[in-house]
């Protein structure tokens, strides 16, 4: 059971249908965190992802709403059959510790039969401040940490490659530096977790490549 002023993460969750005449042309859902127990900290991550809420929802209800009416318009002039937009963005609780939060965040967007247009990313916060924590907090006198992290994910790219379940590019090495994925990264009981961008060091198909890297260094 929860004691009382214990942090706590709650999500809310938000599905809307928008209709052109009746029609559904965008269908959207959303979750994000609202934090109990973490005082001021914890007021100020939630108005940061009630923000961030509001911006993907502005996004799907104007933009990406109206472009999918024109493509509704478009196809009933042809007569071809329309398929509905989706939106999603997902995110759940991937480490709450020792007053450190870390939140994983998945979106994906599907533009009538189009292939999916994936995002994920990692939000890490020091609760009772209210701000981010920075990687290299974790590495704390240990040099070279950061290269240590990137050969850990070349060795992993390399293995998955070589064993056909991930279909990276043949300089994916670079690519993948170039997108600094780090920026994005999340924690969870194995270690730090990353993912590569959609598209920028594989397929579309691919999605984001993730990879988790240990804390400590392997004896």
């Amino acid at each position: 059971m929860k004691e009382r002023g214990e942090p706590a993460v709650v999500w809310r969750e938000e599905r809307r249908i928008l209709t052109l005449e009746g029609e559904p042309v965008l269908e959207y859902s959303l979750s994000w965190p609202r934090i109990e127990g973490a005082g001021l900290g914890g007021r100020w991550i939630d108005r940061y992802y009630a923000r961030l809420a509001n911006r993907w929802k502005r996004r799907w209800e104007r933009e990406v709403y109206w472009q999918a009416c024109l493509e509704l318009a478009a196809r009933r002039g042809g007569a071809r059959p329309f398929t509905p937009w989706k939106g999603e963005l997902a995110g759940e609780t991937a480490l709450l510790r020792d007053g450190m939060l870390s939140l994983r965040f998945r979106g994906q967007e599907v533009r009538g039969d189009g292939r999916p247009a994936r995002v994920q990313w990692g939000d890490v916060w020091k609760l009772r401040e209210g701000s981010p924590e920075p990687l290299r907090s974790l590495f704390q006198g240990e040099r070279g940490w950061k290269k240590r992290l990137w050969q850990s994910v070349l060795q992993q790219g390399e293995a998955r490659r070589q064993a056909g379940d991930c279909f990276l590019d043949g300089s994916w090495p670079q690519k993948a530096q170039k997108a600094r994925p780090l920026r994005g990264w999340c924690l969870t009981e194995k270690g730090v977790e990353i993912a590569l961008p959609q598209c920028a060091a594989s397929p579309a198909a691919e999605g984001c490549p993730v990879f988790t890297i240990a804390l400590e260094k392997d004896e």
